[in-house]
């Protein structure tokens, strides 16, 4: 039996603002009788820029903003980690051994993918089993490729070149 999801991304807008919804997950942490879910989407401006944003029903979420996720993938990459942690999260105690966390995945200093993870409790305390969803980090679309515009390099030089030679006293 399929249930709604508790939380949806925003509905698109004609002419404005579009979203895309990247991925869902949800939890029940028993101790509190709380459902805990997370839906995450893709907002991208009439512009073209987009960021990724998480929303949650009973708590805060993220926003990743791709600058800043580039930023800190560099250097996650760098310091040799798999992942790291950004926005909201419960990181687990001695006195609460819940988690939730927002993980961006790192390969080659380059975000990878995007994971909501979540592991909340039993009615006796002890831990549930884990809820995650991970998906593909979004790629920019309409920025060309770097290998597309370095190959219009040799032809501007020798434009640049051959309008030298003209304009050259």
């Amino acid at each position: 039996m399929t249930t709604a999801q508790l939380i949806h991304a925003p509905r698109s807008i004609p002419g404005g603002n579009q979203y895309q919804q990247l991925g869902y997950v949800e939890a029940h942490d028993a101790v509190n009788s709380e459902a805990f879910a997370f839906v995450a989407y893709q907002e991208t401006d009439s512009s073209g820029k987009w960021r990724v944003l998480i929303d949650g029903n009973q708590s805060s979420g993220a926003f990743f903003e791709p600058e800043a996720i580039a930023g800190k993938a560099r250097t996650a990459g760098v310091q040799g980690e798999p992942w790291f942690q950004w926005g909201y999260s419960i990181d687990p105690c001695e006195s609460d051994p819940r988690t939730v966390q927002f993980r961006v995945h790192v390969k080659d200093g380059k975000p990878q993918a995007l994971e909501m993870f979540m592991q909340l409790r039993n009615g006796d305390g002890t831990l549930d089993t884990p809820r995650s969803v991970r998906f593909d980090w979004p790629t920019d679309r309409k920025r060309p490729a770097l290998t597309s515009s370095l190959s219009l390099m040799p032809a501007a030089g020798m434009f640049l070149a051959l309008v030298w030679q003209i304009i050259r006293p």
